[in-house]
């Protein structure tokens, strides 16, 4: 499978690294995956690392990701970290979706400025901030 799951439970996160060639199916695949997981706790975040991940989402198969974000992660933080201008393009168009639909994500193409993003996210959800 082109996506493999980790998880953290000391900081509160699950780490899904995506390499090689995959598609849309694929990522709903891995989406479907981590959502069923039992250790993927409530309050946790989410990490994309989609570096050398090979699929670039079109408009249409951005849209659908979005969807799926929504309607299995809503509420929950994620980071998503891509490489090249192209991918971060793609990034910003599905994080700017889903943030418009209330939930907190964003866009990156540094790993440990999204890890900071994220902590800083999920601290302040754990303290009751916004």
């Amino acid at each position: 499978m082109p996506y493999s799951i980790t998880m953290d439970a000391l900081r509160r996160r699950a780490t899904i690294l995506g390499s090689g060639p995959n598609d849309l199916a694929s990522s709903i695949a891995a989406m479907d995956e981590l959502a069923a997981r039992p250790d993927f706790a409530p309050g946790f975040g989410i990490l994309c690392d989609f570096r050398e991940n090979e699929y670039t989402p079109g408009t249409v198969d951005s849209q659908k990701l979005a969807d799926a974000y929504t309607a299995r992660f809503a509420g929950r933080p994620m980071a998503v970290v891509v490489a090249g201008l192209l991918h971060y393009g793609i990034a910003n168009m599905i994080t700017t979706i889903v943030r418009l639909r209330g939930n907190p994500v964003a866009a990156f193409r540094d790993v440990p400025e999204a890890e900071a993003w994220l902590d800083d996210v999920l601290a302040k959800t754990s303290h009751g901030g916004s």
